[in-house]
């Protein structure tokens, strides 16, 4: 049983962010070329999250009944031919229906590792390879749009998809040779009354409800500072896209610092322990960008330094948030990891949309987003907590 590295895990997990914060930076450059408003060109990632919240589900089912890698192929294969599609698109509508495409096919990525890691890894092993992984999906959405923004003034918006479809291209050849098939030979796929089941008996899990909720709450947390924070930066303190794009760069840094910490920490303290001290200094974070947002004069490091604390105990905690939804569900560990990275993703990208829409040049409404959402994840800690004790 031939199983790709950690590394190559992480790439093929972290795409599918990637794919949708690399686009964010050159929505204005989409609508000068299309001659097309605002409006309509945020269809474009909205697309990107409707192909995620669709397709992942299905792509859990599908790994679990047909196996791991043909999966896995199929998906990075389709993510490649839709990149070049976008690249190509003559209309507006056809990048957006490109863009849902690729959606559909980059989501088998992080629903599909999920189950790899469970099939070949349980408990704290499995925590410690999904902290890794998770500080390579952590960095790309920080990433993403420091790279698309370069791409988009460089080449113009049209190299951002011949970029990502050479990203699918390798990680397609990487996977055809290091991957083998890693689900069980004697493994029986749910049928449609039992698939049934299965859903009743996970949206019926408080572990499962609770942890879906964590990962999607954190990961919401930053979203709702990365769809405007280049703008705020730029009118509230004359910093210009360069200078923002190096601190996006040591967001990134404080993101692998913290589940690297992560990684380390587990197979002392246990994945348990990680995870509350994580959401509890998360907590603590977003109250101090509160405190900074109803302040009347905000300034770069009182921004700044809770957001590197938040980005810090996001990577130690998201592994957790992560594995704990699918830890329990062995036998359907597909199902589990489709359904949880749809509604974790969608929660978590759909605060980027609040954000921009409730942001008038001001800090205040970044926020208060940001404090809501910790305390969001606090609050599904707890209940995820109170759910395993019995």
């Amino acid at each position: 049983m031939r199983v790709p590295s950690v590394l190559l895990l992480g790439v093929a997990s972290g795409l599918s962010v990637f794919g949708m914060a690399i686009i964010v930076p050159s929505t204005s450059s989409i609508a000068v070329a299309f001659d097309a408003g605002f409006a309509s060109v945020q269809f474009v990632v909205s697309a990107y999250l409707l192909g995620l919240a669709v397709a992942q589900p299905v792509s859990g089912i599908i790994c679990d009944r047909f196996g791991r890698r043909p999966v896995m192929l199929g998906g990075f294969a389709l993510f490649t031919i839709a990149s070049l599609l976008c690249a190509i698109a003559p209309t507006l509508w056809l990048l957006i229906v490109a863009r849902f495409l690729q959606a559909v096919g980059v989501s088998v990525g992080t629903v599909t590792v999920r189950a790899i890691l469970r099939d070949t890894r349980s408990g704290d092993r499995m925590a410690e390879a999904m902290s890794y992984i998770a500080a390579i999906m952590g960095v790309a959405p920080v990433v993403a749009p420091m790279v698309g923004g370069f791409l988009d003034s460089l080449l113009g918006f049209r190299s951002i998809f011949y970029v990502t479809a050479s990203m699918g291209a390798i990680v397609l050849i990487a996977m055809y040779l290091r991957l083998g098939e890693t689900l069980s030979p004697g493994h029986v796929a749910a049928g449609g009354r039992e698939l049934r089941s299965n859903y009743g008996v996970l949206l019926n899990s408080r572990q499962f409800l609770g942890y879906t909720m964590i990962f999607g709450f954190t990961q919401g947390a930053f979203f709702s500072f990365l769809a405007v924070g280049a703008p705020y930066f730029l009118t509230a303190f004359g910093m210009d896209a360069r200078t923002f794009g190096v601190l996006w760069g040591v967001l990134a840094v404080t993101y692998i610092v913290g589940a690297t910490l992560g990684a380390k920490l587990t197979p002392r303290i246990g994945s348990r322990s990680v995870m509350r001290i994580s959401i509890g200094f998360n907590l603590v974070a977003g109250l101090m960008l509160l405190v900074v947002a109803l302040s009347d004069t905000p300034t770069p490091w009182t921004v700044l330094i809770p957001m590197g604390l938040l980005m810090v105990f996001a990577g130690s905690g998201t592994p957790g948030a992560m594995t704990g939804a699918v830890q329990p569900h062995p036998t359907m560990a597909g199902t589990a990891s489709g359904l949880s990275s749809a509604m974790g993703l969608v929660l978590g990208g759909s605060f980027s949309v609040v954000s921009g829409s409730l942001y008038t040049g001001g800090f205040r409404s970044i926020g208060v987003l940001i404090f809501c959402a910790t305390l969001a994840s606090a609050t599904s800690w707890f209940f995820a907590s109170r759910a395993m004790a019995r």
